[in-house]
């Protein structure tokens, strides 16, 4: 895969959300898709750009998202898990709070 920059992902998840597709958006979150080896995707402050594209809640997650990347790049796994958390954890947590998510 090309390495795309950080508004072509945040867009592909945008349209993942607005179409419904959930498995490719499952996709985009997790570490069997080839974009956690782009460098340009490995942020350590994504949020602002997060915020730009996507609307919440889903701004929230792909950060946590892209900073783990970031931090599974520079070998800090503990943080790198702590913040691949929050992304696996929040439809769990949207689900039980009976948010709008």
């Amino acid at each position: 895969m090309a390495h795309i920059t950080i508004n072509q992902y945040l867009q592909q998840v945008s349209e993942c959300i607005e179409n419904r597709d959930g498995p490719f958006c499952a996709e985009l979150l997790s570490f069997r898709h080839p974009h956690v080896a782009n460098p340009r995707l490995q942020l350590q402050n994504p949020e602002e750009k997060c915020q730009q594209i996507l609307e919440p809640p889903y701004d929230e997650m792909v950060a946590a998202h892209l900073r783990c990347t970031y931090e599974v790049a520079n070998h800090n796994f503990i943080e790198a898990y702590r913040y691949q958390t929050l992304v696996v954890q929040y439809p769990f947590n949207c689900v039980h709070s009976r948010s709008t998510c």
